[in-house]
């Protein structure tokens, strides 16, 4: 099924598994690494716990994450090597995406929204502006949506409804694309159409 036949005037794109290529596996063996135990579930990099939620939403500072992990860990690890190992989950912008980015943006209204952190957003921000001269997402999208900025977090349906809200969007003609399925539901109960990317497909599969 490709993007015309949603018939939408609105996209929401999730970041993280969709527009940039992500390694949860290496971020769990980075933990494993620094001697936290894999059994340690608390330390899970997406679970839905407190240190992590915390930390997406801006409720602790990323000096404050740090040490609340570093507490945990069996071993000593430099600022440095912490934020070099925290980051190591983010891969690349896959050049099609962005290509695709900037074509729509002439068709649709686009939005980005994401669960992220500090140290994330500086890094693929610092990858986006190496790679492709883009200062920011925000020169890709209309408005950009981050938990840590706006103090929430996708599938809180408040979330969702901030950004419907401030850009006065009809959920029927808007489409919300993220790859995991609470999201996708969340979106569902306000009426949003939605496109779970999984099972290995890309944006270019609807594009």
């Amino acid at each position: 099924m490709k993007i015309e036949q949603f018939g939408v005037e609105n996209i929401i794109f999730d970041l993280g598994g969709v527009i940039l290529n992500i390694d949860i596996k290496t971020a769990i063996d980075n933990f494993i690494k620094m001697g936290i135990s894999p059994n340690q579930k608390e330390l899970n990099p997406i679970s839905s716990v407190k240190l992590f939620m915390d930390y997406e939403v801006g409720a602790i500072s990323s000096q404050d994450f740090k040490d609340e992990i570093s507490k945990i860990a069996k071993t000593g690890v430099s600022n440095e090597d912490f934020i070099n190992i925290w980051n190591a989950i983010i891969l690349n912008y896959p050049a099609e995406n962005i290509k695709i980015l900037e074509e729509i943006k002439l068709k649709y209204r686009t939005f980005l929204m994401s669960n992220t952190n500090e140290m994330h957003h500086i890094h693929y921000s610092n990858i986006l502006q190496t790679e492709y001269g883009y200062k920011s997402l925000d020169e890709l999208f209309e408005k950009v949506y981050f938990s840590h900025i706006s103090k929430m977090r996708k599938p809180e349906i408040r979330f969702f409804e901030l950004l419907i809200s401030e850009n006065n969007l009809n959920p029927e003609k808007t489409l919300f694309i993220d790859d995991f399925i609470e999201n996708i539901e969340a979106a569902k109960l306000l009426g949003i159409k939605t496109l779970h990317l999984s099972d290995g497909k890309e944006l270019k599969d609807y594009f």
